[in-house]
């Protein structure tokens, strides 16, 4: 069921955070069927939803009943084209309109949505910006390319934050995957948190917004006969501060890096997924001594000298140009 709201406030007795929900859509008040019959997109079809296709459609977009979730929109090819591909949004400018009768404070956007993926699939799912027609923010699930990133818009150029390279990994097939991004328009910061996989990304440089928010908008191609996309809970909410799970920088940073060989016994290698620059390295002992500090010459990728090490266990603190990573370390 779509849900618009302008004024309605929900106060969480845990956290003070009081979060405004202003869209909602789970799907479960339409009958099972097409979701979406005419894909010229001159006319919105339930619940306010467009087609962003351009006939003859080469997939279908479904309201399916699932065991446990109520209703999911379900998207397979339909065979006319050897890749299948289906988007579905709603209309430009609502959420301008809702977003400008916010509660005063909430300046804070929360995008969520549920996604399941079945085979080969390229699944996009953005908000829009009016002024540029580009994604402010948006979330890419793509099992053709063995990855998941999100993005942001910086002047007009998408900026791309990888959150997980599943190339030498198996990919997350058959499972539904919570996603949630969010915009603070107080400091001009994006963060990402896919809580299913346990990814994170913060933006490294500043969120640049050249309009207003224009549409929520969902897409899907590279759709082979066997691929399934599925789209659930979509929903959009104005918060006063970002929620305690996020991050902070410096734990930010530490989630990017990676040590190993982990036991280690001469050498080990220091690398992290954001090109982040590595210029001091100080290794702790578990009471909190300092046993030794190294200095590199802002590298991305350092190699770092522990033969002189007693067995034990210690902790790693990382200085680089964004903050400090803190990681544990164990000498055989």
């Amino acid at each position: 069921m779509k849900k618009l709201y302008l004024l309605l406030a929900v106060f969480l007795p845990i956290l003070p955070v009081t979060a405004q929900i202003l869209f909602s859509e789970d799907f479960d008040s339409y009958p099972a069927g097409d979701l979406i019959s005419d894909y010229t997109s001159t006319s919105p079809q339930q619940g306010g939803w467009f087609s962003g296709g351009t006939p003859p459609a080469t997939a279908s977009i479904i309201v399916t009943p699932e065991t446990g979730k109520g209703n999911v929109i379900v998207i397979t090819s339909n065979g006319v084209s050897p890749n299948g591909a289906m988007s579905f949004r709603q209309a430009a400018g609502s959420l301008s309109s809702l977003w400008d009768n916010r509660t005063t404070g909430n300046n804070i956007l929360k995008f969520e949505y549920e996604f399941y993926g079945v085979d080969v699939f390229n699944s996009m799912s953005s908000i829009f910006d009016e002024g540029s027609f580009l994604s402010m923010i948006n979330v890419a699930i793509q099992s053709n390319y063995k990855q998941i990133f999100g993005s942001y818009l910086d002047i007009t150029s998408p900026i791309i934050l990888m959150l997980k390279d599943y190339s030498a990994q198996p990919f997350p097939y058959n499972t539904w995957i919570k996603v949630e991004a969010f915009i603070d328009f107080n400091t001009n910061k994006v963060y990402f948190y896919l809580p299913t996989l346990n990814l994170q990304a913060k933006s490294k440089g500043s969120f640049t917004q050249t309009g207003k928010l224009n549409y929520v908008y969902f897409f899907v191609n590279q759709l082979k006969a066997a691929s399934v996309a599925k789209f659930d809970n979509i929903k959009i909410s104005a918060l006063q501060t970002l929620p305690s799970y996020i991050l902070s920088n410096n734990e930010f940073i530490t989630a990017t890096f990676n040590v190993f060989p982990n036991p280690a016994t001469n050498m080990v290698t220091i690398t992290n997924n954001e090109n982040i620059v590595v210029e001091q390295v100080t290794i702790y002992d578990i009471s909190g001594k300092v046993i030794n500090t190294q200095t590199f010459n802002k590298e991305n990728e350092v190699q770092l000298n522990v033969e002189h090490l007693a067995s034990g266990t210690y902790m790693l603190h990382i200085q680089t140009s964004e903050g400090t990573a803190v990681k544990k370390l164990v000498r055989n």
